[in-house]
């Protein structure tokens, strides 16, 4: 008797596990949110809001914007793919990527969003946009991931893995002289997506983006420093997601390179500044602009701490009124439209 009801509550064990198994795989399966492609809402989420300096918390840059049922990428940095998808987004939708420049903090995760987005479903080649150089990007990662590709169509077959649907296609926008020079690049379905020039020097070219929805409008700047054109570009935007580094923290860091003998290091990061922008200029640009909501990303140093969250939040507050948020991957905003 004793060994049957053991034999039972074993086994009623295993089904429940099995059940929990079950259902857990099924959840996994099915969490891709394709609903976000039928609101009406511009919507933003955070999926890299990192540097170049390694921070376990963040990704390289990345910041995913959806409305009118188009899905779309600003930059693709290293360790982005990984947030868009941990976010449950429908990767298999993911219909473009706008690249700000070519720093590889920007498209090292390039080849991923491409691929995996085939892999998702993606019908057709993945549309990548932005200043001249892209289609030698483009180029470069079709060599380097074509035996990625042949690989998978002789494994899974051309119908479920279709070679046309494979890689990207560049659409090279190239804008005219003036420090402010812009470009319409995207529009249809009433979103419009403007590139505008910002100033990185010496890297050339350097472009941000706004998106216009519905009445509703969202800026990312990409990397800059203080930029005459983004205040014109972001001019009464409702979300401002903006680059920003604390010269203070950094110029801590070099001094210490220095005092350890590491002058590479200390050279390098003391060049850093120079071309990006700081929480007070932040604040400035977003007032002068006349934002509703300032997002700061591509943080520098990475704010591991309050001290260091505290020294972006309040520079920036010191000079614009308005909301202010310290980004973090996977922070979801959402715009619904200006009736």
């Amino acid at each position: 008797m004793r060994r049957a009801f053991l034999f039972l509550a074993l086994s009623l064990v295993a089904t429940g596990c099995e059940r929990l198994v079950e259902r857990q795989i099924e959840q996994n399966l099915r969490r891709a949110d394709a609903s976000v492609l039928d609101s009406q809402a511009l919507q933003v989420v955070l999926c890299g809001t990192g540097s170049p300096i390694a921070d376990p918390e963040r990704a390289s840059a990345c910041t995913a914007v959806i409305a009118g049922g188009h899905f779309f990428l600003v930059d693709a940095g290293p360790g982005s793919w990984e947030q868009v998808d941990l976010a449950n987004l429908p990767t298999g939708a993911l219909e473009g990527v706008f690249l700000t420049h070519f720093h590889s903090d920007h498209i090292g995760d390039l080849g991923e969003a491409t691929t995996q987005s085939w892999i998702a479903g993606r019908a057709r080649p993945l549309d990548v946009y932005g200043p001249p150089g892209v289609a030698k990007i483009v180029d470069g990662l079709s060599l380097v991931y074509a035996a990625d590709v042949d690989a998978r169509v002789a494994h899974h077959g051309d119908s479920y893995m279709p070679r046309a649907a494979a890689g990207a296609l560049a659409h090279e926008t190239p804008l005219g002289p003036d420090a402010d020079a812009s470009a319409v690049v995207f529009d249809r379905d009433g979103l419009r997506v403007t590139m505008f020039r910002v100033d990185h020097q010496p890297v050339e070219p350097a472009v941000g983006y706004r998106f216009d929805w519905k009445g509703r409008s969202v800026v990312v700047s990409g990397d800059t420093r203080k930029s005459a054109s983004l205040i014109k570009h972001a001019k009464g935007a409702d979300l401002l997601v903006h680059e920003v580094l604390d010269p203070a923290l950094t110029g801590r860091a070099v001094a210490t390179a220095q005092r350890l003998g590491m002058e590479r290091l200390a050279k390098l990061a003391g060049d850093i500044p120079s071309y990006h922008t700081t929480p007070h200029e932040v604040g400035e640009v977003a007032e002068q602009a006349g934002v509703a909501h300032l997002v700061l990303t591509h943080l520098v140093p990475p704010p591991a701490n309050p001290v260091v969250r505290r020294g972006f939040e309040t520079g920036a507050a010191e000079r614009f009124g308005g909301e202010i948020t310290i980004g973090e991957d996977g922070m979801r905003f959402a715009l619904d439209p200006d009736d």
